[in-house]
């Protein structure tokens, strides 16, 4: 049964953390129709896309390399802040070039959260049930990315701010989760003891 499992608390206290940013990352979809509605083609949509991927996977090794020195909340802040950035300039902005700065920014969101979640949670857990701390924690996840598009494809096409409510809402509340993530680094670390 999922909550008579031997996971440790510090598991469930960073899995409850991340579930509820989760839920205000909406698809990147949404982004995209943003992107659009500024007046850029479809060319131009795609190659935004493309720019986006290509700071993500180029930004994963770094990222990667520094959840083994910094602590994992420090390095998830800075995906988060990264996120925040992304979204309230793209709820912000009017067009032109400093949108493809900010879709380039936002693609450190998952270079710095993606990988480092998952390394994150397996280090809360003894080694015989990382494969259960992992599944518990992709099934809350994907639980949150369906939450996260049902209220923001509602807020998006109901016309509220023209598209920007959801990106002005989920850039605040990440640039929050930032704030909250260094004030607590070293409750949510975990069992390691890093600072």
């Amino acid at each position: 049964m999922l909550f008579r499992s031997p996971l440790p608390r510090p598991f469930w206290v960073v899995t409850i953390v991340l579930t509820v940013i989760a839920i205000v990352n909406f698809s990147d979809a949404l982004l995209l129709l943003r992107v659009m509605d500024l007046g850029f083609s479809t060319t131009q949509v795609v190659l935004a896309y493309v720019l986006f991927n290509t700071v993500y996977a180029l930004g994963s090794y770094p990222a990667g390399a520094l959840t083994d020195r910094w602590p994992r909340p420090i390095v998830y802040a800075v995906g988060l802040a990264a996120f925040a950035i992304g979204y309230l300039g793209l709820g912000l902005v009017h067009g032109g070039p400093a949108v493809f700065v900010l879709i380039a920014i936002y693609g450190f969101f998952p270079a710095f959260t993606d990988g480092v979640g998952k390394a994150w949670i397996s280090s809360l857990v003894p080694a015989e049930h990382r494969g259960r701390a992992q599944g518990v924690f992709q099934m809350l996840m994907s639980g949150s990315v369906l939450l996260a598009g049902l209220w923001a494809g509602l807020l998006w096409t109901s016309g509220a701010g023209k598209g920007t409510l959801p990106l002005l809402v989920s850039g605040g509340v990440a640039a929050l989760a930032a704030i909250a993530m260094v004030a607590g680094r070293r409750l949510l670390d975990g069992r390691d003891g890093r600072t």
